[in-house]
């Protein structure tokens, strides 16, 4: 499997179709997974602002591509190289595998937009602070300095 960060359009089309009834903004940026030739796994970001954005993640259904190296480099995007002090996803309430997806890389629920979905069913919202990302290297995630909790 190959970390790949070209041809945004067609990772972003693959990530629409996964997903399904999703658009992302003309901002959006993509990192995909691809086993030969073959995407497995795709994560978006879009609607930037200047110290977070928008993060969606699309795959085949399995979890082959989900890799400790993969993590890291999704993360390091937003966090490191573009600074930015938070993530947002926004996630259907009848989605449960992404909302324990997200637990599980640490984001937190902060609130319910009541239909927010096209379907008009409700969506949550879940948020990830830097420093709160064990993906990053200590020296990226904004905790040296800070007491510890």
């Amino acid at each position: 499997m190959s970390v790949i960060y070209d041809n945004q359009d067609r990772m972003i089309v693959w990530a629409v179709d996964k997903i399904g009834g999703h658009e992302f903004r003309p901002d959006a940026k993509a990192i995909g997974i691809e086993r030969g030739s073959e995407l497995v796994a795709v994560v978006v970001f879009d609607n930037f602002s200047p110290g977070s954005c928008c993060i969606s993640v699309a795959s085949d259904g399995t979890r082959r591509w989900l890799t400790r190296e993969f993590l890291i480099r999704v993360f390091a995007y937003p966090f490191i190289q573009l600074g930015h002090h938070r993530l947002t996803a926004l996630i259907s309430a009848t989605n449960h595998d992404s909302q324990r997806f997200c637990t599980s890389c640490g984001f937190q629920k902060e609130g319910l937009l009541r239909q927010g979905c096209p379907d008009q069913s409700d969506m949550i919202v879940m948020g990830l602070l830097r420093d709160e990302c064990r993906w990053l290297p200590e020296r990226f995630s904004g905790k040296i300095g800070r007491p510890a909790l």
